[in-house]
């Protein structure tokens, strides 16, 4: 494990998950579920499937799933890791730079556990955990540093608030509502405080810099947002129970990623027109202000 400006990386799960790789056993599994990088992920799961409930049946599937892949899988996590080891310095030093992004007074004080089998990457409980596992990052490793500043991000983020919700507990209009609010605001401003660093970098062929640095594509994404987010916002009555995954979807999914996007693009003209301190203050004062903010514009 290694501290990095408050940032504690954590490498026991993946070593743990390659043990099994290559020889497992019902020992080496029962230590993966019972690991809280494994409590995490599944925390972050039942948001969006509650009847998830046994931590062993629900990493027994996954890391099995994952062993099955093979050898170039098993080369690949271990290349991700030693990137991440190897690039200890520079990710300090872009975690000191990420602090611009964030409210005056944050300080990190969390880990960033790496993991494979789930999602991209999450905050969860107070950490960031990146699955090292992803096609993503054995495309391009450069992405491993971006994502765990994105996730890291978030970890400033729900330091003051968490929209983060079980979506069993959507029931009305208005709670989606202020989901959507609140995931735009947090997907936003993370996906802008990576911006600088990858246009530096060159490294913007990822889906949502592509649209953010094409002025048509990012006004095509915004108008979509908006359409969807007025219609739900300002409708007196809409009926959300059967198509809520679908609208998330929309907002989120691979495809079209509308809260990222336009996010990013509202924390940038916020940015612009009302400069970082006043930005990083939406995060303390919440989404409604990072919305108000924005509209204020208009």
């Amino acid at each position: 494990m290694n501290s990095l400006s408050g940032v504690k990386i954590d490498f026991s799960f993946t070593d743990l998950v390659l043990q099994y790789f290559y020889k497992p056993s019902e020992e080496l599994l029962h230590q993966i579920s019972n690991h809280v990088a494994a409590r995490k992920i599944l925390s972050n799961a039942q948001i969006s499937d509650t009847s998830l409930k046994d931590i062993d049946e629900f990493w027994r599937k996954i890391i099995n799933q994952e062993r099955s892949k093979g050898e170039d899988y098993f080369y690949n996590i271990k290349t991700c890791i030693a990137y991440i080891e190897d690039n200890r310095e520079e990710l300090l030093k872009h975690i000191k730079e990420l602090y611009n992004y964030l409210p005056d007074g944050f300080v990190f004080d969390c880990t960033l556990y790496l993991h494979t089998g789930y999602d991209i990457g999450i905050v969860a409980e107070g950490d960031a955990l990146l699955n090292v596992g992803h096609e993503i990052f054995h495309q391009n490793k450069r992405e491993l540093i971006y994502f765990a500043l994105h996730e890291l991000h978030h970890v400033g983020f729900t330091r003051y608030y968490n929209p983060i919700r079980s979506l069993s507990k959507i029931h009305t209009k208005s709670d989606l509502v202020k989901l959507i609010e609140g995931l735009t605001h947090l997907e936003g401003t993370a996906t802008y405080a990576i911006k600088e660093l990858r246009e530096r970098e060159n490294q913007l062929a990822i889906f949502d810099y592509k649209v953010l640095n094409d002025k048509t594509k990012r006004k095509e994404s915004a108008d979509e947002y908006f359409d969807i987010y007025d219609k739900y916002k300002y409708a007196k009555s809409i009926p959300i129970e059967d198509g809520v995954f679908d609208i998330l979807e929309v907002m989120s999914g691979k495809n079209k990623r509308l809260w990222y996007v336009t996010g990013a693009h509202m924390a940038e003209e916020i940015d612009k027109k009302f400069g970082r301190e006043v930005l990083n203050q939406t995060i303390v004062n919440g989404s409604e202000a990072f919305f108000e903010k924005y509209n204020s514009l208009f």
